[in-house]
């Protein structure tokens, strides 16, 4: 934390996951979010000392700055927290009786009461616990100024061992990575250099004003008026250093101004000890630390940002998604942005310098929000790629796979160019499939069925985008119970039913269980329901000859291929994938039963 303000006076202070600034022209506190986006908030800079003159008097102003910086840095802490409250638990009923007796007052009423723990916690390891240790040498008859000297080492090396403990807490020394970038992109700012990742990357990560060196030089300044106090009971002394300590923080800011000013040798020596300290309170940040303290700085000084470079974003939310666990992270980075921009890779990759705008920015981040949500790319996008044809896919229904068109190829192979059938879909979710055989056989009919609205929605945008109204249709059924009632019967019937087995669902990947519809996984016990079922109701509704097509589970061959041959199936045939896994099971319905 940097306690002072004009080009050599910005300061600031790192909060969780970004940086407050206090500049010219405003307090702005940037923040990395856990979709990678900085936001920031601005607030009146006007310090306590200028809001009330009276309270801007040398050697105790200090005590006042002190404060008003520890109201500050917990207001902006408080805004950095908020970006990472995954979920929001109901108030109790103390929350909802305190909301309804002070209004909008509680946050500052919690506030001042953290504030006056954190100070109770401070006085009690800083002050009272050295007293209390020191005061066991005054039985050997040490002079009074040995005891203060004993007693201020004692308060050293606590305040050392409680920096370096801490400083070894992941969370902590994030919080340590976010204010050295702090200090770096000061001291860019001071040098009067412009404020780029790789400028500010040179800078030293220690810096004369920082909030560390003011608490070594309040250790040092308590010595020397200590000194002068005496050494009385315990209650005794402790009261006098309590009383003492706007006197000491007064003189204490009066010495870290002036070191802030001045560059002889005196002002090196006695900056010195505190710039040590900074060792263990500021960390290397890495680039995307140090671009959330340049936000910082120059929305606190009122300097435009510029729109940012399509390189810089993709690097940003391919960081952000790599940190989540994503292993495609880069190419959903482009494939996010360049949505968005609405150019595809190779002009992404090819135009890296391009700026895109604000407005543009913010899209997109959100769309790394969702996707490090592992909300799957498709959905995100809306639209996937299935046998060369575009999709458009949504929520409620499986996003079609490569695998499957191991089972539309296989249909294929049974149906010449030219040839007239009648195909069903069972199953059908986007009607990928159904629309897959229609496109690429001029003749067929093909009616997509499945039983819920989500899915019936996506086959008609899908059936309308294609240019297939004529040919194909949607029926909304519960498995073949329709097609029965109407009489249809088809030459062939294609299906991708639910297939995992019910205690399995669980445990997919997060893009799958999160996102995609149960009732399209959900194959029941064994996860041969469907196909049970399926086999059964084709009696009625295939024609003799005519061709039941599945697409299975990697286990489920035998068990599937067992259960046509017992319904009334010859010839039945398992196809393997690419990945040499059972993964089709076909056969043809016999002409009696």
């Amino acid at each position: 934390m940097i306690l002072l303000m004009k080009r050599c006076d910005v300061g600031g202070q790192a909060v969780i996951e970004g940086v407050m600034m206090r500049g010219g022209k405003s307090l702005a506190t940037a923040v990395r979010t856990p979709n990678g986006n900085i936001e920031i908030e601005y607030k009146d800079n006007k310090p306590l000392t200028k809001k009330y003159p009276l309270l801007n008097i040398p050697f105790l102003r200090g005590f006042f700055v002190f404060i008003d910086s520890m109201k500050v840095g917990m207001q902006a802490m408080n805004y950095s927290a908020s970006f990472l409250e995954e979920e929001v638990e109901s108030p109790s009923k103390f929350e909802i009786w305190l909301d309804n007796k002070f209004g909008e007052r509680v946050n500052d009423i919690f506030m001042g009461i953290t504030m006056i723990v954190s100070f109770i916690f401070a006085i009690g390891l800083f002050v009272a616990l050295p007293t209390g240790i020191a005061s066991i040498f005054n039985k050997a008859g040490m002079s009074n100024i040995i005891l203060h000297l004993i007693e201020a080492a004692i308060r050293i090396t606590i305040l050392v061992l409680y920096m370096f403990l801490i400083s070894k807490m992941k969370d902590i020394y994030r919080v340590f990575q976010y204010h050295g970038a702090e200090h770096k992109t000061i001291f860019c700012y001071e040098a009067m250099e412009e404020l780029t990742v790789e400028n500010v990357k040179k800078q030293s990560r220690l810096h004369p004003r920082c909030g560390t060196n003011f608490l070594f030089l309040i250790m040092f300044v308590s010595i020397a008026i200590f000194s002068f106090t005496g050494w009385g009971g315990i209650v005794e002394r402790l009261a006098l250093r309590i009383i003492l300590i706007p006197l000491v923080t007064g003189i204490s800011y009066e010495i870290i101004k002036w070191l802030g000013k001045s560059d002889g040798m005196l002002s090196k020596i006695i900056a010195y000890p505190g710039l040590k300290l900074q060792l263990l309170t500021t960390k290397e940040p890495d680039d995307s630390q140090i671009e959330v303290a340049i936000a910082a700085l120059k929305a606190s000084e009122g300097i435009q940002d510029s729109n940012k470079k399509i390189e810089e974003l993709i690097n940003t939310g391919t960081t952000t998604l790599k940190e989540n666990g994503i292993d495609t992270a880069r190419l959903d980075a482009e494939l996010l942005l360049g949505n968005i921009i609405e150019k595809n890779r190779v002009y992404l990759i090819t135009n890296r310098e391009e700026e895109v705008s604000h407005e543009n920015t913010k899209k997109y981040f959100d769309l790394i929000e969702k996707r490090r949500n592992k909300m799957p790319v498709k959905y995100i996008l809306k639209k996937c790629e299935f046998m060369g044809i575009d999709f458009y896919v949504e929520e409620g229904v499986l996003i079609p796979r490569g695998d499957t068109e191991i089972l539309v190829d296989e249909v294929l192979k049974n149906i010449q160019e030219d040839e007239e059938k009648n195909i069903c879909d069972l199953c059908s979710g986007s009607g990928a499939i159904g629309i897959a055989l229609a496109s690429f056989r001029q003749n067929v009919k093909v009616d997509l069925i499945d039983n819920y609205p989500i899915p019936e929605k996506v086959s008609i945008i899908n059936i309308k985008e294609n240019n297939l109204e004529n040919r194909v249709s949607f029926i909304k059924s519960d498995l073949l119970e329709k097609a029965i009632e109407n009489k249809n019967i088809y030459d062939i019937i294609v299906s991708n039913p639910p297939y995992i087995e019910e205690e399995e669902i669980e445990s997919l990947m997060d893009d799958v269980k999160k996102y995609e519809p149960h009732t399209a996984l959900n194959g029941g016990i064994d996860g041969l329901d469907f196909y049970k079922e399926i086999i059964k109701q084709s009696q009625v509704a295939l024609k003799n000859n005519g061709i039941l097509a599945f697409e299975i589970g990697h286990n489920q061959a035998e068990k599937v291929k067992l259960l046509m041959k017992e319904g009334n199936f010859t010839n039945v045939k398992v196809v393997k994938d690419f990945a040499s896994l059972d993964r089709v099971v076909i056969g043809f319905k016999a002409g009696f039963l």
